[in-house]
């Protein structure tokens, strides 16, 4: 596997999307998610012979409401509201946010969607998912948390909702910027 990347100052632009809890969390593709900020990432880089571009919107998917929804086959009325709600409550008395970016990089592929991630940590996720999953009687396993850093020219990345995912749609590589991701 090898790696060529360009580089240029840029600033990171976050899309425009909804908020909640109060303007702390992006709720996108019914997704509750965190913004992330990292510096010195080249815009471009070429893996296996294809261009990826830097994400445009840089995040950890924190709560994967539609895709936990389709997988799970949850049928509960009103679920993503309820799960907002429960998210935005847990969040006021619980700090959910990043602990450290990992060196696990890996290559994400399903259909015609590529993407180039970093695994990392993040406090406290661990027991909203216990929460959910006591007050709705579920077993939703807790995410691999992300932060897709590059995707291919015109497309979005993959949700990677459990270990599942990451067993069959990811393969490990070297870390595609040339250092680490400090915290």
């Amino acid at each position: 596997m090898s790696f060529w990347f360009e580089s240029k100052p840029r600033s990171q632009k976050f899309m425009e999307t909804k908020s909640i809890c109060g303007n702390k969390f992006p709720f996108e593709y019914h997704t509750i998610s965190i913004p992330v900020l990292l510096e010195n990432l080249p815009d471009k880089i070429t893996f296996e012979g294809n261009t990826f571009l830097i994400n445009s919107f840089l995040h950890i998917s924190l709560v994967c409401i539609g895709e936990i929804t389709k997988k799970h086959n949850i049928l509960i009325p009103d679920f993503e509201n309820k799960v907002i709600n429960d998210f935005c409550e847990f969040s006021q008395n619980n700090d959910v946010s990043v602990i450290k970016y990992t060196d696990d990089f890996k290559f994400v592929a399903r259909d015609d969607l590529r993407s180039i991630i970093v695994m990392c940590k993040v406090t406290n996720l661990d027991k909203f998912f216990d929460l959910i999953n006591k007050k709705y009687g579920l077993k939703i396993e807790y995410p691999p948390t992300h932060v897709t850093l590059y995707t291919l020219p015109l497309k979005f990345g993959i949700f990677l909702t459990d270990s599942s995912d990451i067993k069959n749609l990811t393969t490990p590589i070297e870390n595609p910027i040339g250092h680490s991701l400090l915290f």
